[in-house]
């Protein structure tokens, strides 16, 4: 994606992961800007990706709001996503970016504010525990890791 110039925002878990805490997942959650232009473009970057088979994917599929373009099976899915409830705009969100690596790629982040938006707006048990993580991660509390080694060190003092 970042070849073809598309403009495109980490959101979901792997968000809540590099703003705050990582925890599990089936899927990479990606919005993409709702722009024919920007939809050529991700079009152009999944022919890149899979040596020009065609996917049978549409401008239309890849910018209307009720479509999810899924590539792959979880836990290593991919899902392209056009909209998200609870942060504004795609531009807002766009400018509040972060640019960070994703592991050794250049990545663009949903931002922390656009994040703890989006987590509000769904009320699903694992957006509300990803809401209090995020909203202690601005506030600047330090986050316990939930490691099998960090826990059994803490069993071991408290022995």
């Amino acid at each position: 994606m970042n070849a073809h110039g598309v403009r495109y925002l980490v959101v979901g878990a792997h968000a809540v992961a590099f703003h705050a805490r990582p925890r599990a997942t089936k899927d990479l959650d990606v919005l993409i800007e709702p722009t024919a232009t920007n939809a050529r473009k991700v079009l152009a970057a999944l022919r890149d990706f899979f040596e020009g088979a065609e996917l049978g994917y549409s401008e239309q599929d890849v910018t209307d709001p009720r479509w999810i373009i899924q590539l792959g099976v979880a836990p290593v899915r991919i899902d392209l996503m056009s909209e998200m409830p609870g942060f504004g705009n795609f531009e807002t969100a766009w400018r509040n970016r972060v640019d960070a690596a994703f592991g050794c790629v250049p990545a663009h982040y949903l931002g922390l504010d656009e994040l703890i938006g989006a987590k509000g707006a769904v009320d699903r048990p694992q957006d509300r525990a990803d809401l209090r993580i995020l909203k202690r991660a601005k506030s600047g509390i330090r986050l316990r890791s939930t490691t099998r080694s960090s826990r059994r060190r803490r069993t071991t003092r408290r022995g």
